[in-house]
């Protein structure tokens, strides 16, 4: 700061030290203060109509008292929530549009509107349902489709058996899934779930990565879809089968994965690097290259000159806690002079690992 210039006072920070954190509910409770059935209250979580909070994990999800104040006081409160998420099938919409229910299959299988749920009902028959809202916007945006005769591009295809109400429907649950992912390997698990486990198998050869997000998710959550759903169908419908659809997958898997081992990459640390020094071995000495070899300690001075001469122990040379009478017929006999265990000098750590190494070799 130059002289004679007067210091300006920073602006105080807030002090946050005595508030009590947001109060937040049980998806449990919420529903229960929002008085909403079950099946409603699931959809509006899946449709994004009621957000939700991560307390304690990404599989602790809570409800925050803003968020109910703001549901309750929206357009219409409750009362406009479930008129928002209102579910018809495709008999129900056909009435809604005022077309007949053969053109509006023909509108839903070539992808126009996208369906919200499906189930197997009594009779083994797939249903699917639609937003009643959705459908009202569809009919204000293109009319011309609710009347006359339909595109050749979409009379084509239905000639070729195209049905797109299943991709439809696995591109909405993805596209959920993936805002709410709390990270980047929950988000690689949805791409994952939505490829199946042969393309993911080969997309992500780590068997551990693999592991970890199936843990996360392992197939799409495909809602209620009844005591009668086999499981080809729900594989059929949960699995991308189109060769775009594959691909647009493998690139967002590779993309997601790419985030989540960056994010926890840890640089491994060496074993050794030259010129560096290797920690020394318990009572040995300090090695600071491969090719340095320590030198031996000084030896205890063995028998000199006049040793032969010398009188033997009482008892004989094998007399003793070390004799043969204490080490039993066949053990092995002490040498005059040899190394104790307490002053045999250790090998180096680099003669320790060569002869690891030539034992696990042979």
């Amino acid at each position: 700061m130059a002289r004679g210039a007067s210091a300006v006072p920073s602006p105080p920070l807030p002090d946050t030290a005595g508030e009590d954190p947001p109060q937040t509910f049980t998806l449990n409770r919420a529903r229960e203060e929002l008085d909403l059935p079950f099946a409603e209250f699931e959809l509006a979580l899946q449709l994004g109509e009621i957000g939700t909070v991560t307390c304690g994990g990404a599989d602790r999800r809570r409800v925050s008292a803003t968020e109910l104040a703001r549901v309750r006081d929206q357009d219409g409160g409750t009362v406009g929530l479930l008129s928002r998420i209102e579910l018809v099938n495709t008999t129900a919409a056909a009435d809604l549009l005022g077309v007949g229910r053969d053109r509006l299959l023909r509108l839903t299988r070539a992808g126009f509107v996208r369906p919200v749920r499906w189930y197997v009902n009594r009779y083994r028959a797939l249903v699917w349902l639609y937003l009643a809202g959705e459908l009202r916007e569809f009919a204000v945006a293109r009319p011309a489709l609710l009347a006359g005769r339909l595109p050749a591009e979409l009379r084509g295809a239905q000639a070729e058996g195209v049905d797109l109400r299943p991709r439809g429907w696995r591109s909405r649950q993805v596209a959920r899934l993936v805002k709410d992912a709390p990270g980047p390997w929950a988000e690689a698990a949805v791409w994952a779930a939505l490829l199946g486990p042969e393309v993911t198998d080969e997309a992500v050869p780590d068997p551990h990565e693999r592991r970890r997000l199936r843990g996360i998710h392992t197939v799409l959550p495909h809602g209620r879809p009844g005591p009668l759903a086999g499981t080809a169908l729900i594989r059929r419908l949960t699995v991308a089968d189109a060769p775009d659809e594959i691909a647009a997958g493998l690139l967002a898997l590779a993309e997601a994965l790419g985030r989540a081992r960056a994010g926890e990459r840890v640089p491994p640390k060496p074993l050794y690097e030259p010129g560096s020094a290797l920690p020394p071995e318990p009572g040995g000495v300090l090695v600071t290259g491969p090719g340095d070899v320590p030198p031996p300690r000084d030896r205890p001075p063995g028998p000199g000159p006049d040793a032969a001469s010398a009188p033997p122990p009482p008892g004989g040379a094998l007399a003793g806690p070390g004799g043969a009478a204490a080490r039993g017929r066949g053990a092995p006999r002490t040498v005059a002079g040899a190394w104790s265990v307490g002053e045999r000098p250790r090998r180096s750590l680099l003669r320790l690992l060569r002869g690891r190494h030539q034992a696990v070799d042979g």
